[in-house]
């Protein structure tokens, strides 16, 4: 089977190539699925507010669906997601605060691909979903990233290789999708975003 690996510049050429909205939705889906990330950090180190940081993206589907944000209140959210990114100098430091701010800046960089309409912040938004499950994968593993084959072993691993596939699943059905009412399809992508959420960090046997 082919090893799938994130190519931040293909991947934003080809979200060039379907309209504005259908870009928002496509950052929006990656960032629901990296939400429990953020939720685990916060449950285990006492820190954050998971709360906020759902009615953020939540928000950012009700603009998606037709209930839009003016510039304002959009920026408002930027800001406020902004400010739950864990700070690598908050204490005690745990792993999972790196995946977990991940998922924080999914969030952002999806409010900012509909604040500013261009691919390469939703390009940003799945990098940061890629990143966050090689983060994941290297902690839980314990492999060393200056050991020879390190990498390969990483982004071999199945938790990463099904996020590149979904991430490619998306944007095909995108794609083939574009005609289909916006509220209609962001809805579907977000269901199965949330469905699959629950497993996006859970390890395989």
């Amino acid at each position: 089977m082919e090893i799938l690996n994130f190519n931040e510049d293909l991947l934003t050429t080809e979200l060039d190539r379907i309209v504005f909205p259908l870009r928002v939705i496509f950052a929006a889906t990656v960032a629901e699925r990296l939400l429990p990330a953020y939720g685990n950090f916060a449950y285990k180190s006492g820190r954050g507010d998971p709360n906020m940081l759902t009615e953020i993206l939540e928000r950012l589907w009700q603009d998606i669906q037709g209930t839009q944000m003016d510039s304002d209140e959009l920026q408002q959210n930027i800001d406020l997601s902004i400010k739950l990114i864990p700070r690598e100098d908050d204490i005690p430091w745990i792993p999972d605060q790196a995946w977990a701010e991940d998922a924080v800046a999914a969030v952002t960089y999806a409010l900012r691909s509909r604040q500013n309409g261009t691919s390469r912040e939703s390009a940003w938004a799945a990098r940061r979903a890629y990143e966050a499950l090689d983060h994941f994968v290297a902690s839980r593993e314990d492999i060393d990233p200056n050991i020879v084959g390190a990498e390969e072993r990483v982004l071999s691993n199945p938790l990463v290789q099904d996020e590149l596939m979904r991430q490619q699943r998306d944007l095909r059905e995108l794609f083939t999708e574009a005609q289909q009412d916006i509220a209609t399809l962001a809805q579907k992508l977000r269901q199965r975003a949330k469905a699959e959420s629950a497993s996006v960090f859970n390890k395989r046997s």
